[in-house]
């Protein structure tokens, strides 16, 4: 199946080109003064000689983040050091979780398919136009991931508000699995770096 993967994903990169993508291995970026946009292609372990299935993983960093928490500039991020990532079937509101070539896979279709989340993925990157954008989006649906990948740069500028209101909200979803001290502490541990004062998470639930 990889000389037919290798054809769909050849039918396909005009359409990254005419969208100011540029190819690396199975990632696709496109650099804008202040985010890094990445579709990145990532095939299943579980390939077989005659099946393949892939993600499509949207991505996004912002240099602004890691300016202002003293990080070198990152021309080509690492999978986790993305601020902002997501499949591509949240993303573009796609009908399939992934993507199967088979021998019977009709191409054509596979390709438009394929090219239709493509196009909404970039529709969405579009939108992502300012420092806020990203921020806000990292709120929405970062989740647990913006502890680490968020506080600290709304903690050096002084959006404590927005940190806390987001940390009780982590809190109200994900304080009673056993995993939560974990990132409980994290958040503390910032704030008190910061001087500022830590959010008493047992004394809120004692007053709910």
């Amino acid at each position: 199946m990889k000389t037919k993967f290798d054809e769909l994903i050849a039918q396909v990169k005009p359409l990254f080109k005419d969208n100011g993508f540029t190819k690396n291995g199975l990632n696709f970026y496109k650099n804008t003064p202040k985010f890094i946009f990445v579709v990145n292609l990532q095939k299943s372990s579980g390939d077989t000689a005659f099946e393949t299935r892939f993600y499509a993983n949207c991505d996004i960093h912002g240099a602004f983040i890691d300016a202002a928490t003293g990080k070198a500039f990152i021309l080509k991020p690492k999978e986790y050091e993305y601020h902002f990532r997501d499949r591509i079937s949240f993303v573009a509101d796609s009908k399939v979780a992934y993507y199967e070539i088979n021998e019977n896979t009709d191409t054509a279709g596979f390709c438009e398919n394929l090219t239709s989340d493509l196009r909404a993925a970039f529709r969405f990157f579009d939108e992502i136009k300012t420092e806020r954008n990203l921020i806000d989006l990292m709120l929405e649906r970062n989740g647990l991931a913006a502890i680490n990948r968020l506080f600290e740069y709304l903690l050096i500028k002084h959006e404590q508000e927005i940190l806390t209101r987001q940390a009780l909200s982590l809190f109200e979803k994900y304080g009673n699995e056993a995993r939560w001290k974990i990132f409980e502490r994290r958040i503390n541990d910032l704030l008190k770096k910061y001087e500022k004062n830590e959010i008493k998470f047992k004394e809120i639930r004692a007053k709910a």
